[in-house]
């Protein structure tokens, strides 16, 4: 009581989102829709791009380091709309999703546990 009211005090009441003020020079990226999450360290690796590469070739999205098990190429997740897809790039040692080998194009589902070489990532989305 007593408190002085404003316009934003109502703000989402509606459940319409309101307009923001524009902010910088408009090329801010929105948030990925999903992730990789490196699980012995928590790093978050977005999966921006239709098409992203995993292994220890240095033009890798997603860069594996000195892991012998891992192949330079070892494996690629394709992006088609909402689909997010695991493939194997013919490596020696193959792609697991929740401990089991994977043969063909997977369909990544959230929880997911991706193991390449000795490396485990974990498929999260955006909520």
């Amino acid at each position: 009581m007593g408190q002085k009211r404003t316009a934003s005090d109502n703000f989402g009441t509606d459940r319409v989102a309101k307009p923001t003020q524009p902010m910088g020079d408009g090329t801010a990226q929105s948030p990925p829709l999903a992730t990789l999450v490196h699980e012995p360290t928590g790093r978050i690796y977005p999966l921006l791009a239709d098409v992203v590469t995993i292994g220890r070739d240095k033009s890798c999205a997603i860069l594996i380091g000195e892991d012998t098990r891992a192949s330079r190429k070892h494996a690629q997740i394709l992006r088609r709309g909402p689909i997010f897809q695991l493939e194997d790039l013919n490596s020696s040692n193959g792609v697991f999703v929740n401990g089991a080998r994977i043969a063909g194009p997977h369909e990544l589902r959230v929880g997911d546990r991706v193991e390449i070489g000795t490396q485990v990532y974990v498929f999260r989305r955006r909520a």
